[in-house]
């Protein structure tokens, strides 16, 4: 193997360490190298948040200055939430780049490469590794579907209920997975998605209080189910939007805008999020309860799952679960989550994984 295939492979291997955060930006990472060796490594940590090429960049400093930078992805040359990374790298006086795939985004193919050649910089592509394929199949899927990424979050018991047959919930977590909610999901997207029956069961904030960024949208999706017109989610003062069919009634003394996006009582979730796609919002949490869910796992709109299990029964053929909606008629066509993840927080245990594209 020469240098080139094994700097190129450490940078896939930390281009995985993004997964499940940065998405639907790919995994990206980086090597900086020179005659001595690796001077600096990064990789795309978090939605929003610095790209590869930035984060190797910072961690070699001066050393940057004359080296070889090895990425898994063209470098961008567009400012989106963070700087171009061809415009950082010429600063830094990178000799040479050498990057194994190309953007598939219109919106900056090839001009990174362009701009880094019309500096002076080398660039060399090469053959892209499969596993560099692999890492970059969600961001290329999601570019063709153009609509945002949608994060399906809940928390349930171990035998499967969001609720007790009462309608009582909170919480069936503990407070570690509560704040890891706060921290890694709320505060990483740009809406939060749930239902008129949420906000009428369970009359919930849906702030980001983790103390990093700022509050997300909150998106109520309004069918048939009646909003409460003193809900706080209503009367806060914070964004909100209300997704509604045509005829909709919006309560009156309560903030939101309204965007009418069904007919005959129901709200169409796929415009929906054609909608909100067209509106900037690129990475959503669905946190409602299975009626929603289910409606979005039947039109195939999931793209990630954040699942919860905590170690309680509470029993009850009428206690809801997670998901409703039409379902499967066959387990071998389930839904398969991939890249699996999976932590402890206090008693409760995460699971996280992506539904594959093959699945949608």
């Amino acid at each position: 193997m020469d240098g080139d295939s094994s700097y190129l492979r450490r940078a896939a291997e930390l281009a995985e360490r993004g997964r499940l955060r940065v998405e639907p930006n790919p995994v990206v990472g980086c090597v900086l190298a020179n005659g001595r060796g690796i001077v600096g490594e990064g990789w795309h940590a978090r939605w929003g948040r610095a790209h590869a090429e930035v984060a190797a960049l910072k961690q070699a400093g001066r050393q940057a200055c004359g080296a070889t930078a090895y990425v898994t992805l063209e470098p961008c040359a567009h400012r989106g939430k963070t700087p171009p990374c061809a415009t950082a790298l010429i600063r830094a006086g990178v000799r040479r780049v050498v990057f194994a795939a190309s953007d598939s985004n219109p919106a900056t193919a090839g001009e990174g490469p362009r701009l880094l050649r019309e500096a002076g910089v080398e660039v060399r592509k090469v053959r892209e590794p499969v596993l560099v394929r692999r890492q970059l199949e969600p961001y290329r899927a999601h570019l063709e579907r153009r609509r945002p990424w949608v994060i399906a979050k809940w928390a349930m018991t171990l035998d499967g209920r969001i609720a007790t047959r009462t309608g009582s919930s909170r919480w069936i977590t503990g407070e570690r997975a509560r704040r890891w909610v706060h921290r890694e999901l709320r505060a990483t997207v740009d809406a939060i998605l749930t239902g008129a029956g949420t906000v009428r069961a369970d009359d919930p904030a849906l702030t980001n209080r983790s103390g990093r960024g700022p509050s997300p949208l909150r998106v109520i999706v309004c069918g048939r189910s009646r909003l409460p017109p003193r809900a706080r989610i209503l009367r806060d003062g914070g964004r909100t939007l209300l997704a509604v069919p045509e005829g909709f009634r919006k309560p009156k003394q309560t903030d939101g805008d309204v965007l009418t996006c069904g007919r005959t009582g129901r709200v169409d979730v796929k415009r929906l999020l054609r909608l909100l796609h067209d509106r900037g919002h690129r990475r959503i949490l669905v946190e409602s309860g299975g009626g929603l869910l289910g409606s979005l796992f039947d039109r195939d709109l999931v793209d990630q799952v954040a699942a919860f299990v905590a170690p309680r029964i509470v029993g009850g053929l009428g206690a809801p679960s997670p998901v409703g909606g039409r379902g499967k008629a066959h387990v071998e066509n389930a839904f398969e989550l991939g890249t699996v993840a999976r932590a402890e927080l206090g008693d409760d245990l995460l699971i996280e994984g992506l539904v594959p594209a093959k699945t949608r």
